[in-house]
């Protein structure tokens, strides 16, 4: 869908499968794949240390609770840091040279220049065509792009507006979000690792409450980044192949695709509050008990 390749086009418009090589080996599908998997590690790093931080700071299962740290920090940093480089670095890169008009997007590039600054902050205004209350690093994306200060940066003015993503406030914002969380990810795990080398991470409330608050993010920044590659693909159902406009099925009618979407949508609300309910109630147990229980059950057996 990102990168079509590996197929071949029948006389009526038809796609085939030409070579399942070429398509299991399509460098968009692995380094995605590696991003994807390091995001979901990081995930479960951030879960464990912050789990870990709620039982030290409310001294119970402090042997747990020191276990569970030390493997989400020392995991934990070694996942930001490679999510950053070399898979979004390389998913990045790969985004300048298959879907230009996408990266312009993303980074609100609305006019295309050499020495292109990276924007940290700012609202793009679409209409206008600029950034408002731009904050930027000068030349940054050209480098991070292409590996020169100087290289030239398409923007979206050349490219046509049918080939512009839907939605640009919305891709440009996820976008950002993804990246300056990932960096906040680093800094804090960072921050985390040094204070564990010290001795120090167990008695640091400081440290250990940014790691209790950090919980949500993780999930958050995950979302972005889906969001982000979703939406920067429009208006392209397979990029450059076929528009998503006509991927409509004209047999499917609006309603039922409204009855499908609330019902998954109802489902999953349901799901998802039924997993915090639990997994709020397994942390409040905490792991001694359930150490205890499953004890007591062996204990139990032989007598049966």
């Amino acid at each position: 869908m990102q990168r079509p390749v590996g197929y071949s086009a029948g006389p009526q418009g038809q796609l085939f499968l030409a070579s399942l090589w070429g398509l299991l080996l399509n460098r968009w599908a692995l380094w995605q794949f590696a991003h994807t998997m390091l995001g979901a590690t990081q995930t479960a790093c951030f879960v464990m240390a912050s789990i870990g931080a709620f039982y030290l700071l409310g001294g119970r299962d402090v042997a747990y609770g020191r276990t569970f740290l030390r493997i989400g920090v020392v995991v934990g940093v070694l996942a930001a840091v490679l999510q950053i480089f070399p898979t979004g670095d390389e998913q990045g890169r790969m985004v300048a040279r298959d879907q230009p008009v996408t990266l312009a997007a993303m980074e609100g590039l609305f006019q295309g220049e050499r020495g292109a600054p990276i924007v940290i902050l700012g609202q793009p205004d679409v209409e206008r065509q600029r950034i408002d209350n731009p904050l930027i690093v000068p030349n940054a994306l050209s480098f991070l792009t292409y590996r020169a200060w100087t290289a030239e940066v398409r923007g979206l003015n050349q490219f046509p507006q049918s080939d512009w993503p839907d939605r640009i406030p919305l891709l440009y914002f996820s976008y950002h979000i993804m990246v300056g969380l990932g960096t906040i990810f680093i800094v804090i795990m960072l921050l985390a690792a040094w204070q564990l080398w010290r001795g120090r991470l167990y008695s640091s409330r400081a440290v250990l409450w940014l790691l209790l608050l950090s919980l949500p993010f993780p999930y958050i920044a995950n979302t972005a980044g889906w969001i982000t590659a979703e939406v920067g693909r429009q208006p392209w159902l397979i990029y450059g192949l076929q528009r998503t406009a006509a991927g409509v099925s004209p047999l499917v009618s609006a309603g039922n695709v409204w009855f499908t979407f609330l019902g998954f949508a109802g489902m999953y609300v349901v799901l998802g509050i039924l997993f915090l309910f639990l997994v709020a109630h397994e942390i409040d147990r905490g792991p001694e008990s359930l150490a205890a229980h499953s004890a007591n059950r062996g204990l139990a057996e032989p007598l049966r």
